[in-house]
Parts: C-alpha cells; sequence; structure tokens
C-alpha cells in the first residue's frame, strides 16, 4: 500500500515489517472507503475526515489505537483475545494472533459512532 510504503520501510525485522502490512492491508481491503494516512508518524485510517484507527509498530508488539471511547467499549473483548491495554490502545505482540473479527468490529463502531462527527478527534 502507497501511502504506508516509506513507514513499512522503516521496519528493519522482515518478519514484523511482513506482520503490519499484512494488517493494513487487511484493514485497506476490508473497509475500501476508508482513507489511509499518517498523522504524527503513525499509519493511521480516517473516514470523512474523522480518526477510526492508529497502527503503529513498536518493538515488542503492534499497537492499534481506537481512542479511548472504543477501548472501553471493547475492553472485555481485547483481554480476553489476551492483549495487553492502556486507556488508549492495545497491543498485540508480534508472535501473537490478529483477531481480525475483532478489529473489525471496533472499526465499524468507530464508523458507527463518528458517522455525523466533523472533527478528526473525539
Amino acid at each position: 500500500m502507497e501511502t504506508f510504503s516509506d513507514y513499512l520501510d522503516t521496519i528493519e525485522e522482515p518478519k514484523h515489517r511482513e506482520r503490519l502490512d499484512e494488517i493494513l492491508t487487511w484493514v485497506k481491503q476490508t473497509y475500501p472507503n476508508l482513507e489511509p494516512v499518517i498523522k504524527w508518524n503513525t499509519p493511521m485510517f480516517a473516514d470523512h475526515g474523522t480518526f477510526i484507527i492508529g497502527i503503529d509498530k513498536a518493538k515488542q508488539h503492534i499497537s492499534l489505537a481506537p481512542e479511548e471511547v472504543a477501548m472501553v467499549q471493547f475492553a472485555d473483548e481485547i483481554e480476553k483475545a489476551g492483549y495487553s491495554s492502556t486507556k488508549g490502545l492495545f497491543r498485540i505482540k508480534w508472535n501473537q494472533p490478529v483477531d481480525y473479527n475483532l478489529i473489525g468490529r471496533i472499526i465499524e463502531y468507530n464508523m458507527q459512532e463518528k458517522a455525523e462527527y466533523n472533527k478528526f478527534w473525539r
């Protein structure tokens, strides 16, 4: 995905780069109406100019940041999936399975909740 190619090139570990690319590509293919953007050096997806989810790399994991409202809404499912979290993001370790169903429900929740929203952040 061209929007994220420079960002992905900064990931030295080939397996990590491939894994993050897989997740970003899945989001773009599953939700083609979302706009891929880089803001604050983080890959993000937006809908009509409003933030839906950010997906970033870290040394030990991939961070998914759907905003605090969505984190509260999906806290139990995130924990059940085995992901650690803070109030604003959850972490998928590089060797953990990716729960695409959960990620999809979070994205759809944000798209629905922010359908009439006209600012980037809540």
